[in-house]
């Protein structure tokens, strides 16, 4: 190397050989990676919903004098809000003269909304609403009576009501 200082001359180090190739690679394969799971979790709640509902005269003697009173009751879950229920009129078609069956054979029966058996449960405006301001679980109570004086044949007698509940 003529010409060239002797400080000056460049000389190839072990150090410069691997500062090279390092100054010439990208960036990102000095990067370390790593994975992982993310758990993704929720809990789902059944809306408001019906669970059902009962109501079981047990034993009317034909032609007896006094009314048969009972309360049933119907089961809701999850329910908050102004809930209404309407109950149809079962096998007679009409909320006014409900009856049980036994064949051919009928017995006169009504369901109510209060206590006194004096407002008739049915639909529209003669629903039940009650008022809940948490999701609840529970019951309605359901007022039934079957009217004294009926003098019907010996059987097994029953209805099936259909309810709705509006929320």
């Amino acid at each position: 190397m003529r010409g060239v200082h002797p400080m000056l001359r460049l000389v190839p180090t072990r150090a410069m050989l691997v500062a090279i190739p390092l100054a010439c690679a990208p960036l990102g394969a000095l990067a370390a990676t790593a994975t992982d799971r993310l758990t993704v979790t929720a809990t789902v709640q059944s809306s408001c919903a019906l669970n059902g509902g009962t109501m079981a005269f047990g034993t009317y003697l034909s032609g007896q004098s006094t009314n048969l009173d009972v309360v049933g009751r119907i089961h809701y879950v999850n329910c908050s809000g102004t809930l209404t229920f309407e109950l149809d009129g079962g096998q007679a078609g009409d909320v006014n003269n409900r009856v049980m069956l036994s064949g051919s054979n009928q017995l006169r029966y009504q369901l109510y909304r209060n206590a006194s058996r004096s407002a008739v449960w049915g639909l529209g405006g003669q629903a039940h609403q009650i008022q809940l301001l948490t999701p609840l679980t529970g019951t309605v109570d359901v007022f039934g009576r079957i009217p004294s004086g009926q003098a019907v044949a010996p059987g097994s007698y029953s209805d099936t009501v259909n309810i709705t509940l509006t929320f």
